[in-house]
């Protein structure tokens, strides 16, 4: 047995004491057409009192009618009290899906964005208006908003509007911008920063290869200096494993210090460079005079180094040779 009453104004287009607005044109009330629950004061976690009838859009306006089931207890007397005149608001609780700052869809006195898609979940009979905070709303993911978090929802607009100017601006995009020209530009920039990391590694590698060809070529060298050290006996064999792994470290200081060791001259080399020195000085000595070397003060080497050139020179400048040699 059931009890239909008069229609009901669910929700309309007039601002909310939250300073909010629906639009009729975004309303989406498919789902609440084939689950036309009807409760009492959104009491959802109890038995529908009854069902929704002749749900339709008006204008500016959603509507439907009530019917009760009058064999349930609470079903029965909310349409009594209905039906008496005692209760006569209904309210929705719905999911936002979408909202709008644009100053077009504001009226004078709205200070919240507009809901422009919604959808109804289910409607109940209330003692309070549907616009007057008799209202449930859920988030995109069907999860029920407080009360208190309401105001804190929409007063994430103007933060979303900035953070969008933003984005805007980085991306050298105009007010305005669609979601598929951000997302463009958001995809010219990553396969930019792709193809300046490919670019960067291909550098990086010519760069690597680069290095390893100037090592080997040093390291080449490395081993021909050490060599020819050994070589000139300015290191010894066993100094030679250190040296090359000097230059394996510090290529520029190994060079210095290498090269500031002296070459090792062999006894052959220091008895012909003794022999040649004495050959030049003696050669030096002969070619002067008595009187030359005296001044030089060369005699006395002369007399030490070579007697018989001493003699021969003194016999000369003295007419006899000299008594002791």
């Amino acid at each position: 047995m059931s009890k239909q009453g008069k229609s009901f104004v669910l929700i309309d287009e007039s601002i909310t004491t939250y300073g909010f607005r629906v639009l009729m044109s975004g309303a989406d009330i498919k789902q609440f057409k084939r689950n036309p629950v009807l409760f009492y004061n959104h009491d959802e976690w109890s038995l529908p009192v009854g069902r929704w009838e002749n749900i339709r859009i008006e204008g500016d306006k959603l509507l439907a009618d009530p019917v009760f089931d009058l064999n349930d207890d609470q079903g029965k007397k909310i349409a009594d009290k209905v039906e008496n005149d005692f209760l006569r608001a209904a309210s929705i609780s719905f999911r936002i899906v979408e909202t709008s700052d644009d100053p077009n869809l504001m009226k004078k006195g709205q200070t919240r964005a507009t809901i422009t898609k919604w959808m109804v979940r289910e409607a109940s009979i209330v003692g309070i208006g549907a616009n007057h905070n008799a209202l449930r709303l859920y988030d995109k993911d069907d999860k029920l908003i407080p009360e208190s978090e309401i105001f804190k929802l929409f007063d994430k607009q103007p933060i979303q509007k900035k953070m969008e100017g933003l984005i805007f601006k980085l991306l050298d995009l105009p007010e305005g911008s669609t979601d598929e020209q951000v997302q463009e530009a958001i995809q010219k920039l990553i396969d930019a920063k792709k193809g300046a990391e490919a670019d960067l590694k291909k550098l990086q590698d010519a760069e690597a290869e680069r290095k390893k060809k100037d090592d080997e070529v040093r390291q080449n060298e490395a081993v021909k200096l050490v060599d020819e050290a050994v070589k000139e006996g300015r290191i010894t064999a066993d100094g030679k494993e250190n040296f090359l792994k000097f230059f394996s470290t510090d290529y520029d200081a190994a060079l210095k210090a290498l090269t500031a060791i002296p070459k090792r001259t062999s006894v052959k080399e220091r008895i012909e460079q003794s022999q040649q020195n004495l050959s030049g000085e003696l050669a030096e000595l002969n070619d002067k005079s008595w009187d030359e070397l005296d001044k030089a003060g060369k005699l006395v080497t002369l007399k030490d180094k070579y007697p018989d050139i001493y003699k021969e020179k003194f016999k000369n400048k003295y007419g006899k040779e000299p008594e002791k040699v």
